[in-house]
């Protein structure tokens, strides 16, 4: 019963000094539940195991060049790598694409990851329903089957669990389902997670099975007991070196092995571990405001602490009410900071599946909240509690004729002031960060992609392939389509690309000229490939600087041309004419220069355009049942998907339309990464900004309150309202000198953890420090100004009147 009744008396105390008690709960649950939600979030990402039977001996195999430590293996390597290994117990090969699901009442591309058999072994992991794959189902001669993603399952399917033993057609192929993945299986690879809706057996032909130059099959395995990664990678590299003295087409290539946990956190380690410090200090600043506070508070509360005393209260008795306040006040912040956490937490699965896929699941880490409570407990105790047992050892009768105005020491007053240097300090940090960052993603995004991407929709358009095996779709299927999505009003123009710029970077092949001395294949220059209708360039945008595109000259027949981009011509070429110089596709085997087009940024806007080659569908990919098209379409494209769809359905009516963007949104995509880090570093900061403003606020307010009776003794000797404003503004000011001084300092540190999030900017740009510091300055003799004002207004009579 008395302690409801403290309980009531605490409640009631704090809703007297409502500005008080309502900044010290939002800075607790500003900084509990940002803490809790970024803290999960690297957790997950960067400590949490990966959800697998004894994953620290899971290893990733990369094949490496001279142009890239992270690349594929070819299906004849990879299988002589499986079959030689005695260090690893087992050797793993996956490859992505997306297929043809045929439906019912429609048809869809669906995410297919292709697995070795033994993959679901390696990685210790088990169906959800049904069951997986074994080494067996890799047989070209076993039954075609799949296995459903469980998220797939559920949202296609609604759970049926009759889908189990029922059949799908995949790219005009039945497949038995065998069982349902658990979403929590993915197969991690570098900077890669594949989480595909279906799972099918990576299954080779013969002639698939010895090719050594396409290289397309991501590796993986598990140690045997007892082996280090160094070993696994010395054996392996020892196995790589015998396969290349059996093939010399292959010098110059070679692999690395590496824990598979290490290798896919080491893309987004920095960026993550930046954003934990930028929480940490949104923690610290959000601490040091409710130490203020609370401090503040429990200062001008010595008149009161001193009656109780009088009045015969043991110290228990004092300090409790403050005691009650304190705990109060963490329960209200507390619950404020779950909630916080838990939208976070929301947000953040909303915001990166695409971009980090390690936080596709990500759960409020319970552990982490109670850290940060504990740390939270701890200040509000202790700043609460701290003067109420100072006061309580201080003399009653010396409190008692301080009257109203509480009094407060020069070192309490020092302490203050320093708390609040600090927070601007950590604030001008992050802002700092914030805007080296900004200034890099607008440089990034701000990058020319080769083309204008306002009137393009972008999209994919699919047809089962046994409706097309006796004929070429790409003539059959795709120039038709073409021509009747042409004829759509407000089409301005149609055309097809294999892989779509910023959406997929494509292929490479290490391209050698006709004449050229041969060199070790790896040496020579690396080359995008790709393959596109004519029409692909006009409705792009792109320019033919010279010779001609592909045309009905070109076909299966004729002999093979290509178009090439002007990044090609300035690597290779130097001034020289590139149309009719010819390049080897084997030894024998040659495709013509026939024409150069301008650049586009296949590779994303932080890459400068890459050589490349154009191919036509007449002379390549002719077996293809599924194509990528642009359209444009000025004004809204998004528009016209209806009629766009019914023009392609009438050509053939059992196509699949899937993937319908508009290309402003592809390349938005091609960003998100940076894009998320921005957005959060953004809110931190602007977040630290308030909360240092209002501590800057709050103490000014407590020290103009604490020294009206001194404001009030010059008033009457003769200083103007306007010099006060001058006296207090010079003492605010000074503290936020002092805190920019020590922002700058840190703001220094700082720059050397930011290299891969500023795309070109220097770290110490002068128009980002200077409008940063600009802005904290400004805002903090805002913040000022408003105490500084009402300390101007104060009445000399009021301020002396002795209660």
């Amino acid at each position: 019963m008395a302690l409801t009744q403290e309980i009531r008396q605490a409640v009631r105390g704090l809703m007297q000094a409502p500005a008080v008690s309502g900044a010290a709960v939002l800075c607790l649950a500003l900084g509990l539940g940002a803490t809790t939600a970024i803290y999960s979030a690297v957790y997950a990402a960067l400590l949490k195991s990966l959800p697998f039977s004894e994953p620290d001996g899971l290893v990733t195999v990369f094949r490496t060049t001279p142009h890239f430590q992270s690349g594929p293996f070819s299906p004849a390597n990879y299988l002589d790598l499986r079959r030689e290994t005695r260090t690893l117990e087992s050797v793993a090969a996956a490859t992505s694409g997306t297929w043809l699901m045929e439906g019912r009442e429609e048809s869809l591309r669906v995410s297919v990851t292709r697995i070795a058999g033994n993959i679901f072994e390696i990685m210790g992991v088990d169906a959800l329903r049904g069951r997986v794959f074994v080494d067996a189902d890799d047989s070209a001669e076993s039954p075609a089957v799949a296995v459903l993603a469980e998220t797939f399952w559920r949202n296609r399917f609604g759970a049926d669990p009759s889908v189990v033993g029922s059949t799908v057609r995949l790219e005009g192929e039945a497949y038995e389902v065998i069982g349902i993945a658990r979403d929590e299986f993915f197969v991690p690879h570098g900077n890669r997670m594949l989480r595909p809706d279906v799972w099918v057996p990576l299954r080779f032909s013969a002639t698939e099975a010895t090719t050594r130059g396409n290289n397309y099959l991501l590796l993986m395995g598990r140690l045997r007991d007892g082996v280090t990664v160094a070993s696994a990678d010395a054996e392996l590299k020892q196995v790589m070196a015998g396969i290349i003295e059996a093939n010399p087409d292959l010098e110059g290539e070679q692999l690395r092995v590496v824990p598979m946990r290490q290798e896919s956190t080491r893309f987004v380690r920095g960026p993550l571990l930046l954003l934990l410090g930028a929480v940490g200090f949104v923690l610290m600043i959000a601490a040091a405001n409710v130490a203020s506070l609370l401090l503040a508070r429990g200062v001008s509360r010595r008149r009161e602490i001193a009656v109780r005393a009088v009045l015969g209260a043991g110290r228990w008795k004092v300090i409790r009410p403050a005691l009650v306040e304190a705990v109060v006040l963490t329960m209200v912040g507390t619950a404020g900071g779950l909630a916080l956490a838990g939208t976070g937490v929301r947000v953040i699965r909303v915001m990166v599946p695409g971009q980090l896929p390690q936080l596709a699941n990500l759960s409020v880490d319970w552990a982490v909240l109670v850290v940060a409570l504990a740390i939270a407990v701890t200040v509000a105790l202790v700043c609460a509690v701290a003067p109420a047992w100072q006061a309580s050892r201080s003399d009653p009768h010396e409190a008692l004729r301080s009257g109203a105005r509480g009094g407060t020491s020069r070192r309490q007053q020092r302490f203050l002031r320093t708390i609040v240097a600090v927070e601007v300090g950590l604030s001008l940090v992050l802002l700092l960060g914030a805007g080296l960052v900004l200034r890099g993603f607008e440089r990034l995004v701000g990058q020319d992609p080769g083309f204008d991407p306002e009137p393009l929709l972008a999209f994919t358009v699919s047809v089962p392939p046994d409706r097309y095996e006796d004929r070429s779709a790409a003539d059959a299927f795709l120039a038709p389509v073409l021509e009747a999505v042409r004829g759509v009003a407000g089409v301005e123009d149609a055309g097809s690309v294999n892989l779509i710029p910023y959406d997929n970077w494509g292929w490479n092949f290490n391209i050698r000229y006709e004449g050229q001395a041969v060199e070790q294949r790896t040496q020579l220059p690396l080359t995008e490939t790709r393959t596109a209708t004519a029409s692909y360039f006009s409705t792009l945008g792109l320019q033919l600087l010279r010779g001609r595109l592909m045309d009905e000259r070109d076909t299966e027949a004729a002999p093979i041309v290509v178009v090439v981009n002007q990044a090609l011509v300035d690597r290779d070429f130097r001034g020289e004419d590139p149309i009719g110089r010819r390049f080897h596709l084997s030894d024998t085997v040659f495709a013509t220069i026939v024409g150069v087009v301008s650049n586009t940024r296949n590779m994303g806007p932080d890459r400068d355009p890459q050589g490349g080659v154009y191919y036509g569908y007449s002379q390549s990919q002719r077996r293809s049942t599924s194509f990528p098209i642009l359209v444009r379409a000025p004004g809204d494209a998004v528009r016209l998907v209806a009629p766009i769809t019914n023009a392609i359905r009438s050509v053939d009516p059992n196509a699949a339309v899937n993937q319908v963007r508009p290309m402003t949104e592809v390349i938005g995509a091609s960003v998100g990464r940076p894009r998320f880090y921005l957005t959060l570093l953004g809110i931190f900061a602007g977040v630290a900004l308030l909360l240092s403003i209002a501590g800057l606020y709050g103490v000014m307010s407590y020290v103009v309150a604490q020294r009206t009776r001194e404001i009030g003794i010059r008033s009457a000797l003769g200083s103007t309202p306007q010099r006060t404003l001058q006296f207090v503004m010079r003492q605010g000011m000074a503290l936020v000198v002092a805190g920019v001084g020590i922002g700058l300092f840190g703001g220094f540190a700082l720059t050397r953890l930011l290299g891969g999030l500023l795309y070109g900017v220097s770290p110490l740009d002068a128009f980002t420090w200077f409008g940063v510091t600009a802005l904290l300055s400004g805002t903090g003799a805002v913040a000022i100004l408003l105490p500084a004002r009402r300390a101007s207004a104060v009445e000399p009579v009021v301020a002396m009147r002795v209660e």
